[in-house]
């Protein structure tokens, strides 16, 4: 059994986000058998403004998407435990049915399956798959292109070439451990390109503006209807290859307010909640109809300290800094247990036995700030949104500022209201120090180094940038599983531990709160969830 509980809690009031959802047919009717109830209903912090796979507007455009799309390959659902995610190798075959690397493993020749239509009828052949990658590849900053195919090594100007109807050839310019893993990634998943071209204008030629109201994939859900940034409504694909999932619709409602959230399901008019409130969590797992689902992530909230400034980018101060945090601390009091602290420089149920990047001791830390010429202290800002890593933000600015005025460091905290601003001051590498989560898509150190660490990856918020660590995280990319790329993934971990380019305080695992007869939910590699094996119990 997976990590669930369920205990009493007493009634609560109706709000008025319970009477929106009922407005749209949440909840059960009086003596209507919840056992039976092939509708799911769910409450996230934020649903979606589009659903084109192409545009990444944060990480419920993957959750939603994965609901209407279908890869090459996908995840193996029956390799999740409970201490570990699903290792990128742990794939099985999707569209396709087969799949034969070549000898130096840069080409892999995928058979696809025959008969496989969407929701439109139309039947899946090898001009659909190289259409999407063209897709993908019209914008080399999408998330397809530069996040995912680039670090793979997936060859630019030809990633998929058509062999025969149902056959095409998947070329690398040098072998790589995610090369395959990212085909099983929710936003890889293939269109039906008989239909979406018939959307395209000369002004949009891959039909951005239609497939962002509309799904055209070979999924399990086909898109219903769209209210963006308020539901998704999505019933089963008459078509769908596999087997037909348990739930016949599914409502996605955005209800922001967390407690909102919270409330809605242990009223019984939800069955998944996004992101519970760490706060509620007890009051989830005390109600007999409700639970709270603890799953194993790479998920890590952290504190960044910017390369930019002066003080805080010499390597002796980072680690004084980072020495002072008493991780255990923030893990039990702000998290309530919920979460581990985080001592190593990648996850750890990524990469088993690391030694830790860091050790707490605050008396070291202070001899440490002394010696790199700062006994009487520094002063510094700590910037903070509510809306990543959490409404408990302040908080963990609080302890931190608490920590580090025992070693001489001055901490004030910023708060920016507008998740917006925040956002974009993150990417201009504005602010002095802030707190932030990060969760690779492929759960690799290699590719997590890379993606947060290399001074060309666009996700190095830091401004971090060491060429001798940035060549030993491309000779990773560049190599396949084994013990050669395993040497250079320790020499490029003991660069992160003499350089401390983030300072990650505590490992998040994935949590929902869930209807006590939902069952089903398991954790993959991207979040979200494994639509085809949710069911009621």
């Amino acid at each position: 059994m997976r990590s669930k509980f369920t205990r009493p809690l007493g009634v609560l009031a109706v709000s008025a986000a319970m009477l929106a959802l009922a407005a749209c047919g949440g909840g059960s009717s009086d003596g209507e058998s919840k056992g039976g109830d092939t509708s799911l209903k769910m409450a996230w912090a934020n649903v979606p403004a589009q659903l084109d796979p192409m545009v990444y507007t944060g990480n419920t455009v993957v959750y939603a998407t994965d609901a209407t799309l279908s890869g090459l390959l996908e995840y193996d659902y029956s390799k999740a435990s409970d201490n570990k995610v699903i290792a990128t190798d742990e794939l099985v075959p999707a569209l396709a049915e087969s799949f034969e690397p070549n000898e130096d493993r840069t080409q892999f020749t995928f058979k696809l399956r025959k008969g496989v239509k969407s929701q439109y009828g139309n039947e899946l052949t090898a001009d659909d798959v190289v259409w999407t990658f063209e897709r993908f590849a019209s914008n080399p900053t999408s998330i397809q292109a530069n996040s995912l195919m680039g670090p793979a090594n997936v060859d630019a100007k030809n990633a998929v070439e058509k062999i025969d109807d149902y056959t095409i050839r998947y070329n690398l310019s040098a072998p790589s451990s995610i090369s395959l893993s990212i085909l099983a990634y929710p936003l890889m998943g293939i269109l039906d390109s008989t239909e979406v071209k018939k959307h395209a204008t000369a002004d949009d030629p891959y039909a951005g503006k239609w497939l962002a109201t509309n799904s055209a994939g070979f999924g399990p859900y086909m898109l219903e209807s769209l209210k963006p940034g308020e539901e998704i409504k999505l019933k089963q694909n008459p078509n769908y290859w596999d087997k037909k999932p348990y739930f016949k619709d599914i409502l996605i409602k955005n209800v922001p307010d967390g407690a909102a959230r919270a409330q809605l399901l242990m009223a019984g008019e939800v069955d998944l909640i996004s992101e519970p409130p760490i706060d509620q969590l007890k009051k989830i797992e005390s109600n007999d109809a409700t639970k709270v689902n603890v799953q194993p992530d790479t998920n890590r909230h952290n504190f960044n300290l910017s390369m930019k400034d002066p003080d805080l980018k010499k390597p002796e101060v980072r680690k004084a800094i980072n020495m002072a945090i008493d991780r255990e601390s923030i893990a039990s009091s702000i998290y309530q247990g919920y979460a581990k602290a985080a001592w190593t420089p990648v996850p750890s149920n990524m990469l088993a036995d690391q030694e830790p990047m860091i050790e707490y001791n605050p008396d070291e830390a202070k001899k440490l700030l002394a010696d790199a010429g700062y006994a009487d202290g520094l002063d510094f800002e700590i910037s903070i949104s509510s809306e990543r890593p959490g409404p408990y933000a302040e908080n963990i600015a609080r302890l931190i500022q608490s920590d580090l005025k025992k070693i001489g460091v001055t901490v004030s905290i910023k708060n920016i209201p507008s998740p917006a601003d925040f956002e974009q001051a993150v990417t201009a590498q504005s602010m002095q120090a802030y707190l932030y989560s990060d969760r690779p898509s492929q759960p690799d150190p290699g590719f997590s180094m890379f993606l947060y660490n290399a001074s060309k990856s666009a996700l190095n918020k830091v401004g971090f940038a060491n060429p001798e660590f940035d060549a030993l995280v491309a000779g990773t990319l560049k190599l396949d599983k084994g013990e050669e790329r395993d040497a250079i993934i320790e020499d490029a971990l003991q660069m992160l531990r003499d350089n401390q380019p983030i300072f990650s305080l505590v490992e998040m695992p994935d949590i929902t709160g869930e209807a006590s007869d939902l069952g089903g939910r398991i954790s993959v590699p991207s979040g979200g969830y494994s639509y085809s094996s949710l069911t009621r119990e």
